[in-house]
């Protein structure tokens, strides 16, 4: 698998295809939610819900949940 550039930009969220679940878990992250939270909500393990936080950020091409946040709630 090729590795996206250290310079890379975040790609636009919609132009992005997130699965559904993935979806509920960034939702819930943009509320300002943790991980455990998150879990609780959705019904999901704390193990899941940090495997889907980690397959948005490499989809977005983005490192962390504030930046997750900032393209998400503007």
């Amino acid at each position: 698998m090729a590795r996206s550039p250290r310079n890379a930009r975040p790609a636009p969220p919609a132009v992005v295809k997130l699965t559904p679940a993935e979806a509920k878990v960034v939702a819930e992250a943009a509320r300002g939610s943790g991980n455990r939270e998150i879990a609780a909500v959705l019904g999901k393990s704390m193990s899941t819900v940090k495997a889907q936080l980690s397959g948005v950020y490499r989809k977005l091409r983005i490192k962390n949940r504030l930046q997750l946040i900032m393209l998400f709630r503007s």
